[in-house]
């Protein structure tokens, strides 16, 4: 297999991170500086999440950003350098939320703190000093499968727009990628399984679209979406079935397939040039929403 530069380097350091916060601080490193501050959202279930603002310009839009890690890890501070990337190219306001879980939590707790984010914004939105706007929805792996569930839930018309990094869409673990991809590198067919049991020990993906949206009925109401998907990637057919059914649907949408990189790579651009290429993408997709909706 042929990598993006920088894609072996990232395999070798990660495996030396002995913390999270470690990793976290590295890929941050030289991640455009913008003003940000942190506090706490209303979670489902009474439960309190930590939520960061990343403040562009108070009049323009705001983009909820959902982060990865299989449902069961991930952070706010491994997602810091996207957020970062997206304010400072599109002067958008940016909030990226906590959320509770699995195993402890599995599903609908994490996709119920999405929802109960979503809907704080919208009520707290003039007191953040925000403009008053339809909000859009965004995240990568598990996140942009959370992103895009919470937008069916709401009903497509309620977000601006999608922008969805290499996300989980369905729960076929046959597909060709997958396959190709079985052993990895980076996430395998094997870790993808263990992930679904923990969110899903019920099983509750094979019938449910909030689960494995390709299951849904509803993609035709979708907002503008934005895919970005990673070649070597277990989870590539997911992106390549949802573009083909927004395709059919007629759903404004945009879907690109970045060459030579893993599962994960928008986050690793301090070594992955394509991570801040893919970020751009997604940033100018943003950048022209309005434009793309008129037209």
């Amino acid at each position: 297999m042929k990598f993006a530069d920088g894609m072996e380097a990232v395999h070798r350091i990660e495996e030396t991170f002995a913390s999270e916060v470690e990793a976290a601080a590295y890929w941050a490193e030289g991640a455009p500086r913008v003003p940000f501050e942190d506090m706490m959202y209303p979670g489902a279930e009474g439960q309190p999440q930590l939520a960061r603002l990343y403040r562009g310009d108070p009049g323009a839009p705001l983009l909820l950003y959902i982060h990865g890690g299989g449902w069961c890890g991930g952070s706010i501070a491994l997602n810091d350098p996207v957020c970062r990337e997206i304010t400072a190219e599109t002067g958008w306001n940016v909030v990226s939320i906590s959320y509770r879980l699995a195993p402890e939590h599995p599903y609908p707790s994490g996709l119920n703190d999405c929802l109960a984010a979503w809907n704080w914004l919208e009520a707290e939105v003039e007191v953040l000093g925000l403009r008053r706007a339809p909000i859009a929805l965004g995240g990568a792996s598990a996140g942009a499968n959370l992103a895009l569930a919470a937008c069916l839930a709401a009903g497509g018309a309620r977000a601006s727009a999608l922008v969805l990094f290499y996300g989980v869409f369905g729960h076929d673990l046959t597909t060709g990628s997958y396959h190709t991809y079985q052993d990895g590198p980076g996430l395998t067919r094997a870790r993808m399984a263990e992930l679904f049991e923990m969110y899903d020990p019920g099983r509750s993906r094979e019938s449910d679209p909030l689960i494995s949206p390709l299951l849904s009925d509803e993609l035709h109401a979708l907002p503008p979406t934005c895919l970005i998907a990673a070649e070597h990637d277990v989870l590539l057919d997911d992106s390549r079935q949802l573009a083909a059914r927004l395709d059919g649907s007629g759903a404004l949408h945009e879907f690109h397939i970045e060459p030579g990189v893993t599962h994960g790579f928008i986050n690793r651009g301090r070594l992955v040039p394509a991570a801040g290429r893919a970020i751009s993408q997604a940033a100018i997709f943003l950048s022209t929403l309005e434009l793309r909706v008129a037209s």
